[in-house]
């Protein structure tokens, strides 16, 4: 994708300068601003599972059930951003790669793609058209108060091609991945590269829409070692951040301290997770902002231990410029409403 990339600057200039946007900056607003990875995610039919492919796709592209779901952690919450598509791996729902089956629409056996003719067979297949997507975030953010932060959200290159040659969608150690790249390096670099260009789209369709910062999640790139990510990832990603130019940029690489020092110099904003302390990650990337990283157990506990974790999380977050607060993986689905609401009254009322 090779066209320049639209940003709507003239509506993000008309907001006001809220703490979330202000923390966005490097800058300490008096209030911590507070969202969460997982907040927002689409309620489906009871026979979802049933449903075809295409089915499903025109029910994640219908702006009467994602609209509502998008918002609903603001309204219910007060959390400080608002997230339109959660699900990473729509885009490849949009292609018509169907990750139950491994198939395309046409039933071509696309995944595990292993081999130079499957990748050939991929990168030669259309790309989807993003109107629905970017019209669906341009409903929202009308449909968002304006001191909200709408953020574009989508998986980094190296999740849609891991998950390819995987075949699986949770694929532990990654080992099928690490074979393909290290012995078939050019058509790793054709599949990466059709990844990257795929997940610009989808992202830049959000952008177009109205949506003000974007954030890439790449967790996966935790079982790389620097050399690995250096050469195999880290430019694909990079060169998705660069081609957006002055928006937000937020990188969630939750487990991957160890990349934390190379992934810095091309965002502002890193995702950090549990494994590993605020001040801890502000040592390996000095001078950048943070997000994170509230261990999603402990939403679990009573007030006072959450109350103790919270603080700590505070606590160590001053270490760097500025501090979103967030969890540090997403946010499960049988927490307790009171208790979200709860954490984010607290961090918002926080000195």
């Amino acid at each position: 994708m090779d066209e320049e990339i639209e940003i709507h600057t003239g509506s993000a200039a008309a907001n006001p300068d809220t703490p979330l946007r202000q923390a966005f900056r490097g800058e300490r607003p008096d209030t911590i601003p507070v969202w969460f990875l997982g907040q927002s995610y689409l309620h489906t039919p009871e026979n979802w599972a049933d449903l075809s492919l295409s089915e499903q796709n025109a029910f994640a592209l219908n702006p009467n059930h994602v609209i509502p779901d998008a918002l609903a952690p603001v309204e219910q919450w007060d959390v400080d951003a608002a997230v339109c598509f959660s699900d990473v791996l729509l885009p490849l729902h949009l292609m018509g790669i169907d990750l139950r089956t491994g198939l395309g629409e046409d039933g071509e056996k696309i995944m595990p793609l292993r081999s130079p003719s499957r990748v050939d067979q991929l990168v030669n297949r259309p790309f989807p058209d993003w109107t629905a997507v970017e019209q669906i975030v341009r409903e929202a953010r009308a449909a968002l108060a304006p001191e909200k932060t709408l953020i574009a959200f989508g998986a980094a290159p190296f999740v849609v091609a891991s998950l390819l040659v995987e075949g699986i969608v949770d694929p532990g150690q990654h080992l099928q991945t690490r074979v393909f790249m290290q012995s078939q390096p050019r058509c790793w670099d054709e599949l990466i590269r059709w990844a990257s260009n795929l997940l610009k789209g989808f992202l830049a369709a959000q952008v177009r829409g109205g949506a003000e910062a974007l954030q890439m999640v790449d967790p996966w790139v935790r079982v790389l070692t620097e050399g690995e990510y250096a050469c195999m990832a880290e430019p694909y990603a990079r060169g998705i951040f660069e081609d957006f130019g002055d928006i937000t940029k937020i990188s969630c690489n939750l487990g991957a301290d160890q990349l934390l020092g190379i992934i810095a110099p091309y965002v502002d904003v890193l995702g950090i997770g549990d494994n590993i302390t605020l001040e801890d990650a502000a040592r390996l990337a000095p001078g950048k902002v943070l997000q994170g990283n509230l261990d999603t157990d402990y939403l679990y506990a009573d007030r006072d231990t959450l109350r103790g974790v919270v603080d700590e999380v505070l606590r160590a977050g001053r270490a760097a410029p500025s501090h979103v607060f967030n969890c540090s993986g997403g946010l499960p689905r049988d927490v307790e409403s009171d208790d979200i609401r709860w954490v984010v009254d607290y961090v918002h009322n926080a000195h």
